[in-house]
């Protein structure tokens, strides 16, 4: 079984937070943009001269779960959740440190490049489309609706595409992340807090 991660756009799992040395290490706008990019679909590795290294919550009290997303796109997840990826995807992801300057509590924090992608989703018996502004060569799909309710989304994956990740991106679904069924239940015994997570079809 695969599943499908629906990102919120609310707390626990969108927080309001500033990198607030983000601008000293990357002080020109279209640099800044490329990299919020990377934090977002994980288009490349992420540099050390051009990663933050310290988030300030709006709210210093606020609930945080082990993975949450920041307005730059960035994924910024806890120790626990950084060690259960490395054990499961070894040499896999990008963990970059970062200080949350505004919570005195122990543990450490990483900004989370997944960038290791497959093609596994099978478009014609699943519910997604094409972007309009896709590149002549290269498409650019996203799914169409994430149910509110916990439970299956209308996707369909080739198990026979998949190398071994227990989490990735969609080659060709940039905003996409995936999970596999060993990974979930990983999660759950660990009680790791991550986002909702929709299964899909498998063939």
């Amino acid at each position: 079984m695969t599943y499908i991660v629906r990102f919120g756009t609310e707390a626990p799992h969108f927080i309001i937070a500033t990198l607030t040395d983000f601008e000293t290490k990357v002080p020109d706008l279209h640099a800044r943009v490329e990299v919020a990019r990377v934090f977002k679909n994980g288009v490349r590795l992420l540099t050390v001269e051009e990663t933050p290294e310290h988030l300030v919550l709006e709210s210093p009290k606020a609930r945080l779960r082990d993975i949450f997303k920041t307005a730059s796109g960035a994924l910024i997840i806890s120790e626990k959740l950084q060690a259960l990826m490395e054990e499961m995807d070894p040499g896999t992801h990008q963990f970059m440190p970062i200080t949350i300057d505004n919570r005195a509590e122990p543990g450490r924090w990483f900004i989370l490049n997944i960038h290791a992608k497959q093609n596994s989703v099978v478009d014609d018996q699943s519910d997604v489309r094409q972007s309009f502004g896709s590149p002549k060569n290269h498409e650019i799909m996203f799914f169409r609706y994430f149910p509110a309710d916990k439970g299956h989304i209308n996707a369909t994956i080739d198990t026979s595409a998949l190398g071994g990740l227990h989490v990735w991106r969609e080659r060709r679904y940039p905003d996409s992340l995936l999970v596999s069924d060993a990974f979930q239940a990983e999660l759950k015994k660990r009680k790791i807090e991550f986002f909702e997570l929709r299964k899909a079809r498998k063939i």
